[in-house]
């Protein structure tokens, strides 16, 4: 495979759209009346204190570059694996999701003795979001 033909192929309108979807579904899943209150009570936060954003401009830098990451590596993986479709997209995404992200979260947290409740909710927002990803990326291929 041709890795810089490969990332020169990729549709980039498929990656804007996912990548913002990827944005969105961050601030839909962690709103208050979504997960946001059980995501603030397993980290001991307050209503005030998780809904304060000041300081976090970097954060909410890092996650946009992370979903455009995301993002172009699901692309390049569906398009090395011609995977095609939403609901190939979905299925795609969810298991790379479940593979990388849910096992690495399982035994982190695990060990850092985080809440299950949290690694629960940080783990489906993984799975949701890449298999978002995937669905929009497969539709575009």
């Amino acid at each position: 495979m041709k890795w810089i033909a490969e990332v020169q192929n990729l549709n980039y309108m498929a990656i804007a759209i996912a990548t913002i979807a990827s944005y969105v579904l961050g601030f839909v899943w962690y709103h208050w009346t979504v997960f946001g209150e059980a995501w603030a009570n397993a980290l001991g936060l307050t209503r005030e204190e998780a809904d304060n954003t000041e300081g976090l401009g970097g954060a909410f830098a890092i996650s946009l570059v992370s979903g455009l990451t995301k993002t172009i590596f699901i692309a390049l993986l569906m398009s090395a694996t011609n995977t095609s479709g939403v609901l190939n997209g979905a299925f795609f995404g969810a298991v790379i999701a479940t593979a990388f992200t849910v096992t690495s979260l399982a035994y982190y947290n695990g060990f850092a003795r985080t809440p299950s409740k949290l690694t629960l909710i940080n783990s489906a927002h993984s799975v949701v979001e890449l298999a978002l990803i995937g669905a929009i990326i497969g539709i575009f291929t």
